[in-house]
């Protein structure tokens, strides 16, 4: 083992002076690795990794595009506003394929169907992007990740061109993102809640190949066309190495729907016993508008300040943004009632003409934002009622 750690690392720091060192033997392979979703947030989507073997020279070593430092400073911010990066690792395969064992995923090997100059070439152009000076990318989701990286690589540097069947349907990248943390639905509610329209725009086949997944059955009937026009297939064989374990279908955690439906019951319970009492909770309204827009700040950071792709437009702005913020504090004091006023009534029209909009904005919103634009909607009306009755009172 310490043999041939050694000897990688020395091949690693020799590339730039010797490439004929680098030469892989007639037994050398390279594959592609595709790990299965664990149950935590950063490994629901799965991932990809590149292997390379080779007995003669006793290389057996994974080189994984998807290392990430969470104890860089800063690191929820940068990740928010897209700044987020990664590193090309690299790690004894043995190494990697115990820690995904220990996640509880299963793992597929697709030896790739390579000549010895494609395996060359590409063990070369990985050595080459490992250099401390390469190893890192500016990361995104859906466009340059452990996919997408590996799979641009491969199609660079072989011989010819890779013809992908047409196997998968069009979609879009918010219902890919829906299956994939389907046990999750407070999750897809932060997601839906963050992501705007451009997730909601159909994408054909290659867009999908972001997902480990797509990309393993993509490449599972794909071939080299090679320059003289003959064909192969791109994979020469497909190794289970760690058996894959059936996710269950049973959501596990509470569904957002149901309690933000509870959350409106209680509001409009509220609002209506205020009515016939005669009397208002300011303090409500303070504390539902101060949540509203400061989760509208956060909606709006990401829509106007991210560079993420997925984030502008987002019509979830209409009803939760950070004018909500400002209310909240109106509220505080009475000699901005007539701001208040004002504001609620403002608020009244584009949430009673929003609702009705649901289903014709280009944006897909999660069914638990309707309870939620409701509840602003109710106390909205509920504030106008108030100024209304006080109205009445000074004119008698």
């Amino acid at each position: 083992m310490k043999k041939r750690i050694l000897l990688f690392a020395i091949l690693i720091s020799s590339f730039h002076l010797s490439a004929q060192f680098l030469a892989l033997s007639d037994s050398a392979s390279i594959s592609l690795i595709t790990c299965d979703p664990a149950d935590r947030v950063y490994a629901l989507y799965g991932h990809t990794a590149l292997r390379v073997t080779d007995s003669v020279n006793e290389i057996d070593v994974a080189f994984n595009y998807g290392v990430f430092d969470f104890d860089t400073p800063f690191f929820i911010y940068r990740f928010a506003k897209g700044h987020t990066m990664y590193v090309l690792g690299t790690t004894e395969f043995e190494n990697f394929l115990r820690e995904y064992i220990r996640r509880g995923s299963g793992v597929t090997e697709q030896i790739l169907n390579l000549n010895p100059g494609e395996k060359q070439r590409i063990w070369e152009a990985l050595l080459e992007n490992h250099l401390p000076q390469n190893r890192e990318y500016l990361y995104n989701f859906f466009y340059d990740n452990c996919s997408t990286r590996p799979r641009i690589l491969i199609e660079k540097e072989i011989e010819g061109v890779i013809e992908y069947p047409d196997i998968l349907p069009k979609t879009t990248f918010r219902k890919l993102i829906h299956y994939c943390n389907r046990n999750h639905r407070w999750l897809i509610f932060g997601i839906d809640l963050a992501l705007g329209a451009p997730i909601d725009k159909p994408i054909g086949q290659e867009p999908q190949l972001f997902l480990p997944d797509k990309l393993m059955e993509v490449f599972a009937q794909a071939t080299i066309v090679s320059p003289d026009g003959n064909s192969r297939k791109l994979v020469a064989s497909t190794i289970t190495l760690v058996p894959s374990h059936p996710a269950g279908n049973t959501p596990k955690d509470t569904n957002p729907q149901v309690i933000c439906w509870i959350l409106y019951a209680i509001i409009l319970l509220v609002t209506i016993w205020e009515i016939f009492r005669k009397k208002y909770f300011r303090w409500l309204d303070i504390v539902l508008f101060a949540i509203y827009g400061l989760a509208g700040c956060v909606v709006a950071f990401l829509s106007f300040i991210s560079i993420h792709p997925g984030v502008y437009p987002n019509y979830s702005l209409i009803w939760v943004h950070p004018f909500h913020l400002i209310v909240a504090f109106a509220l505080l004091y009475k000699p901005y009632s007539k701001f208040v006023g004002f504001y609620m009534g403002i608020n009244t029209i584009i949430l009673l003409l929003f609702l009705p909009a649901w289903k014709i904005l280009p944006q897909v919103f999660n069914p638990a934002f309707l309870p939620l634009a409701g509840i602003l909607t109710v106390r909205s009306i509920r504030y106008l009622l108030l100024l209304m009755t006080k109205t009445n009172k000074s004119k008698s």
